[in-house]
């Protein structure tokens, strides 16, 4: 395998063909330093015009763009495989929970209550709140779901239905599947005759057209799903703004899993074979994937051998580029390198950039005093430790900071304890119940997010419609009887 990374070229750069561990032939080309100056010449126009849009023409172009994806299905799903290596089970996951979200949020902006009034006889006044579009949104597309969180994902599909602008920024190693996603939406603008500023496509492999962008002062929000070092970065960067910014970033988590002692040992099995799948659906490349298990020590032996029994049958897929897999062989290596740690791999022969699982048996106590135990390792990997008590899990779960899920496999007809409900409800955005984190559902009553480093802003959720209110904000007319 070359260690070549992608090069900071103004001549061009490519993606990297994973299944076939290649570099692509074609070359990309950054966006043009001249298109700021386009952008800013038509943006205060085009957001006017897309602000004062009805929900129904805003539910006209999510429906437009969805027909548009759905027409070029074939053209899409030959780019994303080829520049993600993902599979063809995996694309139809992800195309279904694409068109999934903006066939939803077209039918959510339609009913939802975008006014709120109130009548104040006695103050002879009437007020009227109406929720409007913040403003231009950049949204940078993610590596590990080159649809559902790229060009037309979640963001995106969230901002366009809220009424704002869209700036979005390609992830430089899928942008052929983000130039045939972007062209729907362009077609679907023209279309219905709406303009062409409400979405704009960058091009950039590096941080040039990122930075220029999350610190323009027409831009009113950012949207990001990426590393914690990413997400920090565009939070700074927008805190240090004359007029400071929201950043709605979803970073990283280890997702907890707990395996209480009243779970019944008869479903140890399932439970194992179900965390392994989890661990290396796809390589692991997913924020939810579960990256520690805290197992009650009565249960602990038992589901280990059945957890490594388990990860023996997973085959090792490719990951998405070279920097994710050189980076997860790292952080592999800085895990296990910890003294006291007891390591179990993959014996799978290397090819490529596959991602072999790994395991790390530890102690709790080392998890709580060693910091790099507890940063998530992007792949499938995991931890595993046992717990004596419920007391002992207040103090990991507290130093593990915000997480987006917490798994908790228990006796269903036994409540679980008070004080460890509290705790999770404090550090997590989504509780699990004996059943596995991946697998966000695209509704209404799911919340991904939670406390920072897992997200920038737990009160926001990043999947469904209640998405779309983060590029909000409230605004009160006040109207008062003519004396």
């Amino acid at each position: 395998m070359s260690s070549q990374r992608p090069k900071l070229m103004t001549k061009g750069f490519r993606t990297f063909q994973a299944a076939q561990n290649v570099w692509d032939t074609t070359l990309y080309f950054s966006t043009p330093v001249s298109f700021l100056k386009d952008w800013e010449s038509t943006i205060s126009a085009d957001q006017a015009f897309y602000r004062a849009t009805s929900v129904l023409q805003r539910a006209q172009l999510l429906e437009r763009i969805c027909a548009l994806i759905h027409s070029d299905k074939a053209l899409i799903q030959a780019l994303y495989i080829k520049e993600s290596g993902l599979s063809n089970t995996r694309f139809e996951a992800e195309f279904s929970r694409l068109t999934h979200t903006l066939s939803l949020f077209a039918a959510h902006i339609q009913k939802f209550a975008w006014e709120k009034e109130s009548c104040l006889t006695q103050e002879a006044k009437t007020l009227l709140k109406k929720r409007v579009a913040i403003g231009p949104v950049l949204v940078l597309g993610s590596s590990n779901f080159p649809l559902a969180y790229s060009t037309m994902g979640g963001d995106s599909v969230a901002a366009l239905a809220a009424g704002c602008c869209v700036v979005l920024k390609a992830h430089p190693m899928h942008v052929g599947t983000s130039l045939a996603v972007a062209s729907c939406v362009e077609r679907a603008l023209q279309d219905l005759n709406f303009p062409a500023g409400i979405f704009s496509h960058i091009i950039d492999n590096t941080y040039h057209w990122a930075s220029t962008f999350a610190q323009h002062p027409r831009i009113q929000a950012i949207g990001f799903t990426g590393s914690i070092k990413g997400g920090r970065a565009l939070m700074d960067l927008a805190a240090q703004r004359p007029a400071p910014i929201p950043v709605f970033a979803e970073m990283g988590s280890l997702n907890p899993v707990l395996i209480l002692a009243d779970y019944p040992a008869d479903l140890l099995a399932v439970a194992a074979e179900k965390l392994a799948n989890s661990i290396c659906t796809d390589a692991g490349q997913f924020c939810t994937k579960p990256g520690l298990l805290l197992v009650h020590e009565s249960h602990f032996e038992h589901f280990k051998k059945a957890l490594l029994t388990a990860l023996e049958q997973q085959a090792a897929v490719p990951m998405l580029h070279p920097d994710i897999y050189q980076k997860f062989e790292a952080r592999k290596r800085q895990v296990f390198q910890v003294k006291g740690m007891t390591p179990y791999q993959s014996q799978q022969s290397q090819s490529g950039i596959i991602g072999r699982w790994g395991l790390a048996q530890c102690q709790i106590s080392q998890l709580i005093e060693e910091a790099t135990l507890r940063e998530e390792v992007f792949g499938p990997f995991a931890m595993l430790s046992s717990f004596a008590n419920l007391a002992e899990l207040p103090a990991i779960l507290n130093v593990l900071g915000g997480q987006l899920t917490c798994s908790i496999f228990k006796n269903e007809e036994l409540p679980l304890d008070v004080s460890l409900e509290q705790v999770i409800i404090e550090n997590v955005g989504r509780i699990i119940i004996n059943s596995v984190p991946t697998g966000v559902s695209v509704a209404e009553a799911m919340h991904h997010g939670g406390p920072y480093p897992a997200s920038s802003d737990a009160r926001f959720t990043a999947v469904g419609p209640d998405s779309i209110l983060r590029f909000t904000k409230e605004v009160s007319w006040q109207k008062h009887d003519s004396q």
